[in-house]
């Protein structure tokens, strides 16, 4: 038996409350109105076996949680994944992996003006030490190459 409920009321964290019967959901699966809107994302599953309670939070946008009250809901089915080695960029385009950039057999094989191949190494940088302490990169942070290894 799959997943079949109804919105019984409102959380004390604006979320809704909804009882099932079958299968419980799996935390994070999408519920929405049977056949139409969604309406957020199971936060817990709460409740004795026979009679347990979907907690739905948080609750998508433009959703009233007092009118959703008593309608029916079921699992909304997943979206198919991009094949693997595909990235989508936010502009909606799909590049490979290697596409655009620099590949590895370039020749180059460091970082910054230098060509160093040290990240934050402030000593190997353009410009004027200022008399800081050489253990700092400064952007802030510990460098990680010299004394005791990662702390």
């Amino acid at each position: 038996m799959t997943f079949s409920g109804r919105v019984e009321e409102v959380s004390h964290m604006r979320g809704l409350l909804v009882s099932f019967e079958g299968r419980s959901p799996n935390l994070g699966d999408t519920i929405r109105v049977r056949g139409g809107k969604i309406l957020g994302r199971v936060d817990t599953v709460i409740g004795p076996v026979d009679s347990g309670l979907v907690h739905v939070h948080p609750v998508s946008r433009g959703v009233e949680v007092e009118r959703a009250i008593g309608s029916p809901v079921e699992i909304a089915p997943r979206r198919a994944r991009d094949k693997r080695g595909v990235n989508r960029h936010r502009d909606g385009k799909k590049t490979n992996r290697n596409e655009g950039g620099r590949s590895r057999d370039d020749g180059k094989r460091g970082r910054g003006p230098n060509n160093t191949g040290r990240r934050g190494d402030s000593r190997k940088r353009g410009g004027v030490n200022r008399g800081r302490n050489p253990r700092y990169d400064g952007r802030g942070s510990r460098k990680n190459s010299r004394g005791r290894g990662r702390r």
